[in-house]
């Protein structure tokens, strides 16, 4: 988790432009927004837009599924993981985890959501591990 949260500080103090596509921070940050979807958050809209952030830093802003009316915490380390991964096996990997959460938002249920986030930032951490 340290890790992490070194990411989520690189992405809030860094400009935009003085950055390339950098895919591990990338990937750091949507699984953070994955699973801070999950953790204290009681109502089920927080949690939603928690998980429509993680969607967003995975696709990009061009991809399919991107919401920008939700938070995108990649907008400063590249165009999203999927789009900024050359490995295709990875990229599809990715895609499975954007496929879990996108059943979260459609979940009412307050524990069943928050159980789709952690598994969702689960699939990030083993898509980026392979």
């Amino acid at each position: 988790m340290k890790l992490g949260m070194l990411a989520a500080t690189i992405l809030l103090l860094t400009p935009a432009v003085a950055l390339a596509a950098d895919v591990p921070v990338e990937i750091s940050a949507a699984q953070i927004a994955a699973r801070s979807g999950s953790r204290n958050i009681f109502k089920i809209d927080d949690i939603h837009q928690r998980m429509q952030s993680a969607i967003n830093c995975l696709v990009g802003p061009k991809g399919a599924g991107f919401d920008a009316a939700a938070p995108n915490p990649c907008a400063a380390s590249g165009n999203g993981v999927i789009p900024d991964t050359a490995d295709a096996a990875k990229k599809a990997k990715f895609q499975e985890a954007v496929e879990k959460l996108k059943t979260g938002l459609t979940i009412t249920e307050r524990k069943d959501a928050m159980q789709i986030a952690l598994d969702g930032a689960d699939m990030i951490v083993a898509a980026a591990e392979d």
